[in-house]
């Protein structure tokens, strides 16, 4: 879903620490910067050299490494993706479905599990409800739909056991207890300005992802422009690798004013210049930054590089509060998009390739 960019606190507080209790499985409910591996690389390099073959296109796979950093918050997104399982043209649309005809949907999909619906232009929708040949859509996307010319792709969302492993197998400190006090956490902007907290809880006997309060949420799904924090406790740096497609065309999202933790989407090539940001921000005119956007990427040192596109009339080009050109300056896998609009202001992201 396009509106999931939501504002988050700008100030990061610690985790709560909740009482111990009885954890509740799913079952028991009603229902640094990144670094792109060698095998990415010649993906996306050498086309044709790496490719799994999807309905009747090819997408380049790989994975990418991301180091989380001891005793520091690191700042991450998702830039390679589950596979496309479904792909073709939309046949008929409504304002909260589309139809594609001759599909099987109920056979296809996993129940209670999170899809992303991908049209040509960008646009993404959060599916999690469809019949044989129909998905609803939380949005009314009519507009953007020609039946029986609209070219549509469908891919399952990355959900936090596919993240960081079913058993933890990235290797996060855990908790015994059902506190956070010796445990790693992973902090998801929940849209209302703050952030929910996930960590992994093992006693022995029971062993899965949960929340505060010790819930079984480890399938949590997290949609392509979710970014988010994973806050190490003191030891030793550890490595995320995080395997799948690229994406290769543009997305489109949407940031609300205020700070949002933005995932970038791709995982090799995308600086500021060639994001398209340009066209679709608040510049600056006087090299200030009181009334502009700002892009603010980690510096790998537990802090950040503030960014703006400057536009006096003679000069037009992303800059660093020194007003140096920095439109080369490289996009980490999660960065801060600061808005200074008054309401939602739509972005697209374009593809690097």
């Amino acid at each position: 879903d396009n509106d999931r960019r939501k504002s988050c606190l700008s100030k990061i507080s610690p985790s709560a620490t909740p009482n111990k209790k009885e954890p509740i499985h799913q079952s028991q409910k009603h229902m640094k910067p990144k670094t792109i591996q060698s095998l990415l690389v010649a993906a996306l390099l050498a086309p044709g050299a790496l490719f799994a073959q999807t309905s009747s296109t090819t997408t380049p796979v790989g994975y990418v490494t991301e180091n989380l950093v001891a005793n520091s918050d690191t700042m991450i997104g998702v830039t390679v993706h589950n596979p496309t399982i479904s792909a073709g043209t939309i046949t008929a649309e409504a304002s909260d479905k589309v139809t594609v005809s001759g599909a099987d949907f109920t056979t296809l999909l996993t129940p209670l599990a999170t899809y992303i619906l991908e049209l040509e232009d960008g646009t993404i929708q959060e599916i999690t409800s469809w019949t044989a040949t129909e998905l609803f859509t939380p949005q009314d996307i009519t507009a953007l739909v020609v039946p029986n010319t609209t070219k549509y792709s469908l891919r399952k969302a990355s959900t936090i056991k596919d993240i960081f492993g079913a058993t933890n197998q990235v290797g996060l400190a855990f908790s015994e207890d059902g506190s956070t006090a010796s445990a790693d956490t992973i902090l998801l902007p929940n849209g209302l300005g703050g952030f929910n907290t996930v960590f992994y809880y093992n006693d022995g006997f029971d062993e899965f992802w949960v929340n505060n309060d010790l819930e079984d949420v480890g399938d949590t799904a997290v949609i392509y422009t979710d970014g988010m924090i994973v806050r190490r406790k003191p030891g030793t740096d550890l490595d995320l690798v995080i395997s799948g497609e690229v994406k290769v065309k543009p997305t489109n999202f949407v940031v609300a004013p205020g700070l949002n933790i933005v995932g970038s989407v791709y995982p090799v090539g995308v600086t500021l210049a060639n994001t398209s940001f340009s066209t679709q921000v608040i510049a600056s005119e006087d090299g200030s930054t009181a009334t502009s956007d700002t892009i603010e990427i980690p510096n790998g040192s537990g802090g950040y590089n503030t960014f703006f596109y400057y536009d006096d009339t003679f000069d037009a080009l992303w800059a660093n509060p020194d007003l140096e050109d920095k439109g080369t300056e490289p996009l980490t896998s999660g960065y801060i998009f600061r808005s200074k609009s008054v309401g939602a202001k739509p972005l697209t992201q374009t593809t690097p390739f």
